[in-house]
């Protein structure tokens, strides 16, 4: 008589509860009432044409949108994996900025003022959380729209590609944010409507927008800088993800539209102040065109993926 002997399978991971319903559904109001007030402030200085009112709110919320990316982080990944996260971000991302501000690396050769507040070797302390803000959301838009299912067993090899290709998408996304924020933050409008400092100003100028005019230094923007964009997320999110491959809580639509919507947050923020800036640089309408070109696709893909789920949901 011969015995077959039959291989146990390999032990499937245990699966993880479901991110809290209740939980995505307070993200999403608290989002609704930066988008309330931030629509309201748009309106208000649209109609009595009080540019100044908007530019200085150009960056509302952005304590807040970072709380609710470590809050949204902290649902769908845990504390520890949260903590890593925005440790990383804020660490790599301050060396990036205080290597730029100082030796001209990265970024290019650029100072920041003291508008946007309290510096730590030239940078504010504002600047790291916004980069925590823009990274996260853009890393959670690619982990989100390209999952396809738990993967079991990988390769170390396929682990490093996949978070070198996770972080890239992630650079461009921001490096496409920055092709607005940059414009804004130099313009020479803050010094004639506000006779104050813009956010920084670049040494040499760059070929980007070469008749933007600047408030101080060179005019236009250097191509380095958004290489640096890139580059800078790339590090971070492809450093978190070897480090943690996977081991998200399954969320519904709530849960996906909170960064999307944050991420459109931050357009409609930058949009308004220079909407209003174009009143007295009409070049700056050329720089809502190309970020609408470039943030438009990605929340219309973010739209489409919440639609799928959606019909998902309605077949099930």
């Amino acid at each position: 008589m011969s015995i077959q002997v039959v291989p146990s399978p390999a032990p499937e991971a245990p699966d993880l509860d479901p991110v809290p319903r209740r939980a995505s559904g307070a993200m999403l109001i608290v989002i609704g009432v930066f988008y309330a007030i931030a629509l309201a402030l748009l309106a208000y200085t649209l109609s009595t044409r009080n540019a100044g009112l908007q530019m200085r709110l150009a960056g509302f919320g952005a304590g807040g949108l970072y709380a609710v990316c470590a809050w949204h982080s902290a649902k769908v990944r845990g504390a520890a994996r949260t903590v890593t996260f925005f440790g990383l971000a804020a660490v790599l991302a301050f060396v990036a900025e205080a290597l730029g501000d100082n030796f001209g690396l990265i970024f290019g050769r650029y100072h920041y003022t003291g508008a946007l507040g309290p510096r730590l070797l030239g940078v504010p302390i504002l600047i790291i959380f916004t980069w925590g803000t823009i990274v996260y959301c853009g890393y959670a838009l690619v982990t989100w729209l390209t999952d396809r299912g738990a993967v079991r067993r990988v390769s170390a090899g396929y682990r490093v590609a996949r978070a070198l290709l996770v972080g890239l998408a992630t650079g461009l996304i921001a490096a496409g944010f920055d092709l607005m924020v940059d414009p804004l933050a130099v313009s020479g409008v803050w010094r004639e409507v506000l006779g104050t400092d813009a956010w920084w100003w670049w040494i040499d100028g760059g070929p980007y927008l070469p008749n933007l005019e600047s408030w101080q230094g060179g005019d236009g923007i250097p191509v380095m800088n958004f290489v640096g964009w890139t580059l800078v997320p790339m590090v971070i999110v492809a450093t978190y993800a070897v480090i943690f491959p996977g081991g998200d809580r399954p969320g519904d639509r709530r849960t996906h539209a909170v960064p999307l919507l944050i991420y459109g947050y931050l357009y409609l923020t930058i949009v308004g102040g220079l909407v209003e800036m174009a009143w007295y640089d009409p070049g700056l309408t050329g720089v809502i065109v190309i970020g609408t070109l470039v943030m438009g696709p990605v929340f219309v893909l973010g739209l489409l993926g919440l639609l799928s789920e959606g019909a998902r949901r309605a077949v099930d």
